[in-house]
Formats: structure tokens, C-alpha cells, sequence
């Protein structure tokens, strides 16, 4: 999988942000194992799913794995935070996203990336993060 984590310590986090993806275009789906889908296609064909929760027994990925923070940032409690796993290939797609979700949040919002790195999730550096 390409891709990584949105993170929040708010329960409210796959809402707003799937809520800013569906404003830009995106269609919400079911999924099976994960809860709600949503999905948005850019202007590009390039595709971004959110997923509306971690799959059961993959939890450790976010609050077991070693974390390190992006220059300037300070990560929340990773056994406190709420994820919203994603799928994406494109950097500067994600960087996006992240900056309009962490525009609509009323708490701290993170971008947790494949590389077990913190971005705060209006500073996504698409030149840096690893998907």
C-alpha cells in the first residue's frame, strides 16, 4: 500500500476530513472491513482513498511503531490518536489534501507517513514525505 495515516486526538477526524474531500469532488463508499470509503479522483487521474478506520489487528502501525517528528514538529501521544488510514501515490496530491483538512479542523491535525514520520498536516513537504 501507498500511502500513510491521518491522525487527530479527535474523534471527529474521519468526518472532517472526508467532509473536505467530498467538498473537492470526492464519492463516499462502504467498505467491508474498514467502514466508510471515500474516494476522489484529481483532475489528473490520480486517486486518493480515505478509509474511516484502521483495520482490526493492524493497530500497531500507528500507536506501536517508533515515530519521528518533521523538522519543527511535535507529535501528539500516539497512543491517544484517532487514524484515518489512506491510499495514495502522489506526494503533492497528499500535501493538498492535508492542508485543506488541517484548514477545516478545530484540533491539531497530522499526517503520519510509510516512513513512520509526523508532519504537521498543513506543512506536508511533498518534496519529503514518503507514501
Amino acid at each position: 500500500m501507498s500511502g500513510g495515516f491521518f491522525i487527530a486526538v479527535d474523534p471527529g477526524l474521519y468526518r472532517r476530513v472526508a467532509a473536505a474531500i467530498v467538498d473537492l469532488g470526492g464519492v463516499v463508499a462502504a467498505d467491508d472491513v474498514a467502514g466508510e470509503v471515500v474516494q476522489l479522483t484529481d483532475d489528473e487521474g490520480h486517486l486518493f482513498t480515505l478509509y474511516e478506520r484502521v483495520v482490526p489487528g493492524t493497530e500497531w502501525e500507528v500507536s506501536e511503531e517508533p515515530v519521528t517528528a518533521a523538522p519543527g514538529v511535535l507529535p501528539p501521544d500516539m497512543r491517544q490518536v484517532i487514524a484515518c488510514p489512506f491510499e495514495c501515490r502522489w506526494p503533492d496530491m497528499v500535501a493538498r489534501l492535508a492542508d485543506r483538512a488541517a484548514r477545516t479542523a478545530e484540533a491539531p491535525t497530522w499526517v503520519l507517513d510509510g516512513d513512520g514520520v509526523v508532519w504537521d498536516a498543513e506543512s506536508v513537504d511533498p518534496a519529503k514525505v514518503r507514501l
